[in-house]
Protein backbone atom coordinates (compact mmCIF):
# COMPACT_ATOMS: atom_id res chain seq x y z
CA UNK A 1 0.00 0.00 0.00
CA UNK A 2 2.88 2.36 0.75
CA UNK A 3 4.22 1.91 -2.78
CA UNK A 4 0.79 2.77 -4.21
CA UNK A 5 0.78 6.03 -2.26
CA UNK A 6 4.33 6.73 -3.37
CA UNK A 7 3.41 6.06 -7.01
CA UNK A 8 0.48 8.46 -6.78
CA UNK A 9 2.76 11.15 -5.39
CA UNK A 10 5.27 10.58 -8.18
CA UNK A 11 2.59 10.53 -10.85
CA UNK A 12 1.03 13.80 -9.71
CA UNK A 13 4.26 15.75 -9.31
CA UNK A 14 4.33 18.44 -11.99
CA UNK A 15 7.37 20.60 -11.48
CA UNK A 16 10.93 20.01 -10.32
CA UNK A 17 10.32 20.77 -6.65
CA UNK A 18 7.19 18.63 -6.50
CA UNK A 19 9.15 15.73 -8.02
CA UNK A 20 11.92 16.10 -5.45
CA UNK A 21 9.36 16.12 -2.64
CA UNK A 22 7.56 13.11 -4.14
CA UNK A 23 10.83 11.18 -4.42
CA UNK A 24 11.71 12.01 -0.81
CA UNK A 25 8.26 10.90 0.36
CA UNK A 26 8.49 7.70 -1.70
CA UNK A 27 11.84 6.92 -0.10
CA UNK A 28 10.44 7.60 3.37
CA UNK A 29 7.56 5.23 2.60
CA UNK A 30 10.10 2.51 1.89
CA UNK A 31 10.10 2.46 -1.90
CA UNK A 32 13.62 1.62 -3.17
CA UNK A 33 15.34 4.26 -5.30
CA UNK A 34 15.74 1.80 -8.17
CA UNK A 35 11.98 1.22 -8.24
CA UNK A 36 11.33 4.97 -8.11
CA UNK A 37 13.62 5.50 -11.09
CA UNK A 38 11.95 2.70 -13.05
CA UNK A 39 8.50 4.09 -12.31
CA UNK A 40 9.51 7.63 -13.34
CA UNK A 41 10.98 6.25 -16.58
CA UNK A 42 7.76 4.34 -17.23
CA UNK A 43 5.69 7.49 -16.62
CA UNK A 44 7.90 9.45 -19.00
CA UNK A 45 7.34 6.85 -21.73
CA UNK A 46 3.58 6.84 -21.18
CA UNK A 47 3.39 10.61 -21.39
CA UNK A 48 5.51 10.65 -24.55
CA UNK A 49 3.24 8.05 -26.17
CA UNK A 50 0.13 10.04 -25.24
CA UNK A 51 1.68 13.16 -26.72
CA UNK A 52 2.56 11.33 -29.95
CA UNK A 53 -0.92 9.83 -30.19
CA UNK A 54 -2.54 13.21 -29.64
CA UNK A 55 -0.40 14.92 -32.25
CA UNK A 56 -1.03 12.18 -34.83
CA UNK A 57 -4.78 12.21 -34.14
CA UNK A 58 -5.02 15.87 -35.09
CA UNK A 59 -5.48 16.01 -38.82
CA UNK A 60 -4.70 19.20 -40.68
CA UNK A 61 -7.70 20.72 -42.39
CA UNK A 62 -7.18 21.31 -46.08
Amino acid sequence: MANEKAKLLLENANDYFEKITAIQCALSLGMPMEEIEEYLDWLRLLRAEKCEMASSAVSPSA
